[in-house]
C-alpha cells in the first residue's frame, strides 16, 4: 500500500505536468481555444481517489496537515478551472493555472514523499470544527489563487495596451473585461470563505478543541493563523478597495495578484520550517 501511495504521489504532478503542456500548445498555437479538455474530469477523479483512499488509511481526512492541504488546494483550483472552462468555453488560460497547480502539487508532492504514512490516533473532541475550519480555508486558498493568476493576466494585458504593444500574450488573452470579472469573483468567494475559515477557527482553538497536544502544534497553528489573516486582510482589502473606494479592476487585480505571492511565500515557508 505504502508503495502505491508513492507511485500516486509522484504520479499527480507528472500528470498536471501533461496538462501544463497541453495548455501551452493551444495558447502559444491557439489551437482548440474553445474545445473542452477531457482528461481533467479523469485527472479530478484519479487525484480525488488518492485522496479518500489516503484518508481512509490515516483515519482522518486530508485537512490537518499542511502538505495535504496543498495537494486538496490543486484539486479544487483544478476542478474550479473546469467549471469556468465549462461556462466560458475558453481554455486560453489554463496554461497559467496549471502551473500553479503543478507548482502546488509538486511542493506537496515533495513533502509527502518524506513523510511517513502511518494511520493516527484517534479523532479527538472538536474535529467537525477543525474539518469545517480547515476544508474553508482551503476554499479561501484555492479562490484567491485564481483570483492571482486571472489578476496577473488582467495587468499583463492592460501593461501591454496601454503601450500599445500588442504582442504574443496579449493576443491570446480573453477579453480584459473577462480577467477583472473572474478575479473579483474569486475575491468575494475567498472573503466568503475565509471569514467561514476565521470564525470556526477560533470556535476551534478558543476551546482547545485541538487535543493533547496543542503546545507541541502551537507553532504550525501560529504558522496558519499568520497565513489565514494575510489572506483574509488581502481580500478585505480588495472588496472595500471596490465597493468603498471605487477602485478600477486593474487595482484589484494588483492587490489580488500581490496578495497570493505573498500567502504563497508564507504558505510554502510555513511548510518548511514546520
Amino acid at each position: 500500500m505504502d508503495i502505491l501511495f508513492k507511485v500516486a504521489e509522484w504520479l499527480l504532478p507528472l500528470l498536471y505536468m501533461g496538462l501544463v503542456i497541453d495548455y501551452g500548445v493551444t495558447f502559444f498555437l491557439r489551437i482548440r481555444t474553445h474545445v473542452h479538455n477531457g482528461w481533467i474530469p479523469v485527472i479530478i477523479l484519479f487525484h480525488a481517489a488518492f485522496l479518500v483512499v489516503r484518508s481512509i488509511h490515516l483515519g482522518q481526512p486530508p485537512l490537518f496537515n499542511g502538505y495535504e492541504i496543498l495537494s486538496v488546494i490543486a484539486l479544487s483550483t483544478t476542478a474550479v478551472y473546469y467549471i469556468v472552462e465549462l461556462v466560458g468555453h475558453d481554455r486560453r488560460t489554463g496554461l497559467f493555472v496549471f502551473l500553479i497547480v503543478f507548482l502546488a502539487q509538486y511542493t506537496s508532492s515533495v513533502f509527502l514523499a518524506n513523510t511517513a504514512i502511518e494511520p493516527t490516533t484517534p479523532a479527538v473532541a472538536g474535529q467537525g470544527w477543525r474539518s469545517l475550519h480547515s476544508l474553508a480555508a482551503t476554499f479561501a486558498y484555492t479562490a484567491l489563487a485564481l483570483a492571482g493568476v486571472y489578476g496577473a493576466l488582467h495587468l499583463i494585458g492592460r501593461r501591454n495596451l496601454k503601450r500599445h504593444n500588442i504582442g504574443l500574450l496579449f493576443d491570446r488573452l480573453p477579453p480584459l473585461e473577462l480577467l477583472g470579472r473572474t478575479c473579483w469573483y474569486a475575491i468575494i468567494g475567498g472573503l466568503v470563505f475565509m471569514t467561514i475559515s476565521v470564525v470556526t477557527g477560533a470556535l476551534v482553538y478558543g476551546r482547545g478543541a485541538g487535543g493533547p497536544d496543542a503546545e507541541a502544534m502551537s507553532a504550525k497553528i501560529i504558522a496558519k493563523i499568520v497565513v489565514g489573516s494575510v489572506t483574509w486582510l488581502v481580500c478585505v482589502v480588495a472588496v472595500l478597495g471596490k465597493g468603498v473606494g471605487k477602485w478600477s479592476d486593474s487595482r484589484v487585480c494588483l492587490v489580488a495578484a500581490g496578495g497570493f505571492l505573498t500567502v504563497a511565500i508564507l504558505f510554502v515557508a510555513s511548510l518548511a520550517l514546520s
